[in-house]
């Protein structure tokens, strides 16, 4: 488990610095007789060093599962965490791409919260390992980056699993892509139903005003 967590730290920190360094290490993974551990990591050959830096090999990227699931998150609910969690079931280390503003605008409305707030509060979710922000016209090419084990879709995603993994193979990545059946049950599980509520406040028809 220890040695698991390791390698996705060193996942984590190449992606986003391009390098794992030990100084680095040792603030996103707090054990015991770290120097011992990847030193065995090694020795295994899931990890080499080149100067200070450590890097997965083949063997350390085959040995963690990595999951990716995307959305817009604007006013975070219930449902969310429920798909998160699902999600992270998945695999060992769960990425998620959030939406940028231009692309809500054009697929769907106008987002309430920027999309700087929404990656952040994504990114401290428990089941979370890491938030992104997606790209604005080629929305494939972040997950080309993350390079996922699975894509998993939620209930309401209108994606085709089929024509996204048609269009990540001629790009040369082999995805496994699921959906998730079922969502969270509750009265304010969507953003729709917020935006709802918060209206009927405004007019007063909750008794608040």
């Amino acid at each position: 488990m220890v040695e698991k967590e390791i390698l996705k730290a060193v996942w984590r920190l190449q992606f986003l610095k391009g390098s794992a360094r030990l100084e680095d290490l040792r603030k996103e993974v707090a054990v015991p007789g770290l120097d011992e551990v990847l030193a065995a990591l090694i020795a295994k050959g899931s990890l080499e060093l080149a100067g200070d830096v450590y890097r997965l090999t083949e063997k350390g990227r085959g040995a963690i599962k990595v999951v990716v699931c995307t959305g817009v998150f604007d006013l975070l609910h219930p449902g969310h965490v429920f798909i998160l969690w699902r999600a992270r079931e998945y695999g060992d280390l769960l990425a998620v791409v959030v939406a940028r503003d231009a692309t809500v605008r054009r697929m769907k409305r106008v987002p309430i919260v920027p999309e700087e707030q929404r990656v952040e509060m994504v990114g401290h979710l428990k089941p979370v390992d890491l938030a992104v922000l997606g790209k604005e016209w080629d929305y494939l090419s972040i997950v080309e980056e993350l390079r996922p084990d699975v894509i998993v879709l939620g209930p309401d995603q209108s994606h085709d699993p089929d024509a996204i993994k048609r269009d990540l193979r001629e790009r040369g990545l082999e995805v496994e892509v699921v959906r998730i059946g079922e969502a969270k049950g509750c009265s304010l599980c969507s953003t729709r139903s917020i935006i709802r509520r918060v209206r009927e406040m405004d007019k007063g028809e909750m008794g608040y005003l």
